[in-house]
């Protein structure tokens, strides 16, 4: 579970620039819940994602992680039990090293520090059996440095990559933006299915009408950083395309549990 209570920050204070990008954030996202996050620039999405992760700290409130208070750790000490996945295909990976070394990576997140020589053939069965699963043929490919691969590719094992140990939240930054049409598609039907098999707990930022509608139980949209709208899957599910840009146009919803 991921708590944040009475969360503020303020960028710029005490200047022309003075940006409010949280304003008091209280939020719940249980086990298992997939939330998606919807709003205009400057609304306080990215805020929300990077003070999960621990970009920064928040001026007031606290942030809690399965019950750990992780206000004020550093990004860094995180990323133990958090996976993110940026807009970018070509962040969160090491492009110059191969497909199969990118993972041993992965693989190694959150473990405890020890000499490690390459890579077992075991272990490479076992990567190549988790790349196959992403239908790219990739798994004829585990030798190809990450950097010479198509955004899609690149982006498919990056979510593998964050996923490879199954984080206790999983944070995806308008994840598939920077996609062509078909390679968003597919990305975004990796997501669905591995955040369905892994059980993971998940918060998604996306412009996208159709995904805030069609993905995810729980739908969220923030204005001057604060919750504007908040609808469960039921609500959500009511809702056309139409509908939802009428609400994000006019401002301020109506609040209602979503949890």
């Amino acid at each position: 579970m991921i708590e944040l209570t009475n969360c503020t920050k303020t960028f710029g204070e005490g200047t022309p620039n003075m940006v409010v990008a949280l304003a008091g954030l209280t939020l719940t996202i249980p086990d298992g819940q997939f939330l998606v996050v919807i709003g205009a620039n400057g609304s306080g999405k990215s805020t929300l994602l990077n003070g999960i992760a621990g970009t920064f700290t928040p001026d007031t409130g606290s942030i809690t992680v399965d019950g750990v208070d992780v206000t004020n750790q550093p990004a860094y000490r995180r990323a133990r039990y958090i996976g993110r996945v940026f807009q970018n295909p070509f962040a969160g990976t090491a492009p110059t090293m191969t497909v199969a070394e990118n993972l041993r990576l992965a693989a190694l997140r959150g473990l405890p520090k020890r000499p490690l020589i390459g890579l077992s053939r075991a272990f490479r069965s076992e990567l190549q059996h988790r790349v196959a699963g992403l239908g790219m043929g990739l798994e004829d490919r585990m030798e190809t440095p990450i950097g010479l691969l198509s955004g899609g590719q690149r982006q498919a094992l990056t979510l593998l990559m964050a996923t490879f140990r199954p984080p206790a939240i999983l944070l995806l930054d308008e994840h598939t933006a920077a996609l062509d049409p078909g390679s968003a598609t597919k990305v975004m039907e990796l997501t669905k299915q591995i955040v369905n098999e892994k059980k993971l707990t998940t918060l998604m930022v996306t412009h996208d009408m159709e995904q805030a509608l069609n993905v995810g139980n729980r739908l969220l949209m923030m204005e001057r950083g604060a919750i504007a709208m908040d609808l469960a899957e039921q609500e959500k599910s009511q809702l056309t395309i139409a509908e939802l840009i009428a609400r994000f146009a006019g401002g301020r919803g109506s609040v209602v549990s979503g949890q």
